[in-house]
């Protein structure tokens, strides 16, 4: 038996990387039901889960091959696994600053942001370390970053717009309106930005690629990477639970509340297999960008939610040129237009 490593062709490549987007941008909403259950118990168990499901998968699909792959590429490139085992513990952090981020600007707001710039120091990262296609030139990197550092600024300017007509209105979303509060919020979006590219340095550096022949097959490099992520949100999460004498939460909340963390969990790690195989055939570099399409999904999500009740026009028209300028820069890229 050897490592399920399929030679997808591109159209459908890029279907997996769109869909794997869709289930990244969708499983933030479990923010909205947490009530006061604490965000380190959620995220606990949303790691729990993704570690049974990528270890599952991986010898549903691989059987022994899963850990002979690994125990090879140990024996020939240790710092493949290494790497990608370090890059999943420094990906989480930023992830858990994100979601913080999430619970004060709302997903309308922080998903454009970041996303714009992670996909700029996303991409910067897949070039220099997994290799850039020859099709995409100098001119469109730049041009997609202009596009996408457009997005960020028209973005925060109707978050800003809708803050102040709700506040005019005294209108509660649930979301902080306090300058302090909203000013944190920026700075740990600014440092979750610098966490979250290690996904992309992992993936660029320790999956075997068309741009990158060494490296794990798909469900060996997803299996080290997810435990490295289990890894990090066990210390992290684990450390504050423990000093708040918090671990209590698993036993005090049902089973309702424990269930947001396995739906998060799934969407989260299957998003991500299924992103990893498109990425085997398309190349990070290309594969990554797609992913910031997880915006539109979570945008979505926050204006379902009401997070811009009681704006005007102007805001939505903002928030929508943010939403067309970040999408023009990942089209761009991704060599889509």
């Amino acid at each position: 038996m050897v490592n399920f490593d399929p030679n997808i062709p591109n159209l459908i490549a890029l279907s997996m990387g769109l869909l794997a987007a869709s289930m990244w941008g969708s499983w933030f909403i479990t923010l909205k039901h947490m009530g006061d259950y604490p965000l380190e118990a959620f995220y606990l168990t949303l790691f729990l889960t993704s570690m049974g499901v990528v270890w599952g998968i991986g010898f549903l699909l691989d059987g022994n091959q899963l850990v002979v792959n690994i125990k090879d590429i140990w024996a020939q490139d240790p710092s493949r696994i290494y790497v990608t085992f370090i890059c999943g513990i420094i990906y989480v952090v930023g992830i858990q600053l994100t979601l913080y981020v999430m619970q004060i600007l709302g997903l309308t707001i922080t998903q454009p942001v970041q996303a714009s710039v992670n996909v700029i120091a996303g991409t910067a990262i897949s070039g220099l370390i997994g290799g850039v296609p020859p099709e995409l030139t100098t001119g469109r990197i730049i041009t997609a970053v202009v596009f996408l550092l457009l997005a960020v600024i028209v973005s925060m300017l109707a978050g800003r717009i809708r803050n102040v007509s709700q506040m005019s209105a005294n209108i509660i979303t649930g979301l902080s309106r306090d300058p302090h509060d909203i000013t944190r919020a920026v700075i740990l979006l600014v440092i979750s930005s610098a966490f979250i590219p290690a996904y992309t340095l992992g993936l660029s550096y320790g999956l075997r690629s068309i741009t990158q022949p060494a490296g794990l097959a798909p469900m060996p490099f997803m299996a080290v990477l997810c435990t490295g992520a289990f890894t990090g949100a066990l210390l992290f999460c684990g450390s504050a639970l423990s000093i708040r004498k918090q671990w209590g939460v698993f036993r005090n909340f049902g089973f309702n509340i424990h269930r947001l963390g396995m739906i998060a969990g799934f969407a989260h790690y299957g998003g991500n297999i299924i992103h990893t195989f498109a990425t085997r055939n398309l190349s990070s570099v290309v594969s990554w960008p797609l992913g910031i399409t997880a915006g539109l999904w979570t945008q979505m999500w926050g204006l379902v939610y009401g997070e811009f009740k009681g704006s005007p026009k102007k805001a939505y028209v903002l928030l929508g040129l943010g939403v067309i300028f970040y999408m023009i820069g990942a089209s761009i890229i991704s060599n889509i237009i």
